[in-house]
């Protein structure tokens, strides 16, 4: 199979990445479309499927000419989890989908937790109950759009929207109905007692089987091989969502790796035993092997705060390598600012420099930018160590934009107190997806296996001991700070104030 490629298919917030790889794990070809997501201001956030989809069709298409001479075995899929798509019996939308960043589902939430069920609902689920979560917005539409609903057949994430319109075939994997909030942790299988408490039994119909990730969950019909270019029949993975694929694509399988994902969202997850788990995080889903779980906790407060300040803030003055000279000449030890990493939420937090000095410069308000991702990663990270009932896994495995500065990544290592193994994957998501499709495709008997050809390393970065203090002082400051921020701006004013 020296000739051989696999394609993903990685549908993002605000990009869809196409990608093809070869059985090594070595990008091939790679294409992006951007989509267009409706923000109505009032909370909600949809994504119309029909332009969503030609712009896959179309970055797909380009691809498949960059692979002219390859054997195609296989096709990947991951996406933004939670959300919905629904659709009707042939695949057409009913509705235009709804991204997990859309929060109108969170008075329905509200009222859970007002009422004492929303602790029983995540008690039999696992997670956490929020307003994007697939269970949570499927309740909402079904007391809000029932007309839509009777008219809808498959109730649908994203990743496997997608996968419909490649095969025709409706199916989901345990990762996306997992962290959807949809699966009973004891069973493995669809939490039927919370969808009677949810008035969803009625549509219990809608949900689509459930398959493993590493499975054939579809082959590509006549119909998508027409538009797409890609070859009629070859395998469609069950794959998985896009914080299980990164995790898979970062090579983190087993529990001695921590995986951090620091670009939009900041995503720390670890594999765990069910037994160990003590709480509810924000994701909890069956990954690798039999009894095992990832468990993840996160939020938008990642390295996309440094893209918004240098292109917002600076006007485009510093590039990317300029700030990462400037960061690696400030001082550690000397007093600087605070950066409280939320630029983009979640409300009610927001961004801000704080401590501000007449010795700050534009290297410090950077490196503050640099220190203030990595500590959030760090807070989540001991948050889901903390829920997993483990110890701090011994290496972290760093992916996304981060990942690709060196003395970024050497921050997190310092604040950390912990190796940090810089994934040379500049898609981690897309590449999780491609391991899933080149097992579902028989090149690999597992996903170990799979991962363990597919996977590399591009950096190893040691933590410097003589750090530990300066950092640990700087991060109960920084907690310190951004608790006392967070009080504030919860703070209702007193009329007339």
């Amino acid at each position: 199979m020296r000739n051989a490629g696999i394609i993903a298919i990685d549908a993002g917030g605000t990009t869809v990445k196409v990608v093809a790889y070869d059985l090594s794990g070595t990008e091939i070809a790679a294409e992006t479309a951007d989509v267009e997501n409706i923000h109505h201001g009032d909370g909600r956030v949809e994504r119309d499927l029909a332009p969503f989809w030609a712009g896959i069709v179309s970055a797909l298409r380009r691809v498949v000419a960059d692979c002219a001479g390859r054997e195609i075995l296989g096709v990947g899929c991951t996406g933004f989890g939670n959300g919905i798509f629904l659709l009707d019996e042939r695949g057409q939308a009913t509705r235009p989908g709804i991204v997990s960043v859309d929060h109108r589902a969170q008075p329905l939430v509200d009222r859970l937790s007002a009422e004492g069920r929303a602790e029983a609902i995540s008690g039999l689920t696992g997670t956490r109950l929020w307003g994007g979560q697939t269970m949570m917005v499927f309740a909402h539409l079904a007391r809000t759009e029932p007309e839509v609903l009777a008219r809808t057949r498959w109730a649908l994430c994203c990743k496997d929207a997608i996968r419909f319109k490649l095969t025709g075939a409706a199916l989901t994997d345990p990762t996306d109905a997992g962290g959807g909030g949809l699966m009973s942790l004891a069973t493995g299988t669809y939490a039927e007692e919370v969808l009677e408490d949810l008035g969803l039994a009625p549509h219990r119909h809608r949900l689509p089987d459930i398959a493993p990730s590493d499975s054939v969950a579809g082959r590509i019909s006549a119909e998508a091989a027409r538009e797409t270019g890609l070859p009629e029949g070859i395998p469609v993975a069950g794959s998985m969502m896009d914080v299980a694929a990164c995790s898979l694509g970062a090579g983190a399988m087993g529990p001695d790796i921590l995986t951090m994902i620091a670009g939009t969202w900041s995503i720390n997850s670890l594999e765990t035993s069910t037994a160990e788990i003590t709480g509810a995080p924000i994701l909890n889903f069956r990954y690798g092997a039999s009894g095992t779980r990832l468990i993840a906790e996160g939020s938008p407060c990642s390295a996309a705060n440094l893209g918004w300040y240098l292109d917002r803030a600076l006007g485009g003055r510093v590039t990317i390598e300029e700030a990462n000279k400037l960061v690696k000449t400030s001082p550690v030890a000397a007093r600087r600012c605070q950066f409280l990493p939320y630029v983009f939420g979640p409300d009610p937090k927001r961004g801000g420099f704080l401590d501000l000095g007449a010795g700050d410069d534009t290297g410090t308000m950077l490196r503050a930018i640099y220190e203030g991702v990595a500590f959030q990663a760090r807070r989540h990270a001991e948050d889901a160590v903390t829920l997993s009932g483990r110890q701090f896994p011994p290496v972290i495995r760093l992916a996304g934009g981060a990942a690709k500065s060196p003395v970024w990544t050497q921050i997190f290592a310092d604040i950390c107190q912990r190796p940090v193994e810089a994934v040379r994957a500049g898609e981690v998501g897309a590449l999780g997806a491609a391991i899933c499709a080149a097992v579902a495709a028989g090149a690999y008997g597992d996903l170990g296996e799979a991962t363990q050809a597919m996977t590399h390393v591009a950096r190893h970065h040691d933590p410097d001991p003589a750090l530990a203090a300066v950092y640990e002082e700087r991060f109960a400051r920084f907690c310190h700070l951004d608790a006392g921020v967070t009080a504030l701006m919860e703070e209702t004013p007193q009329s007339g104030a």
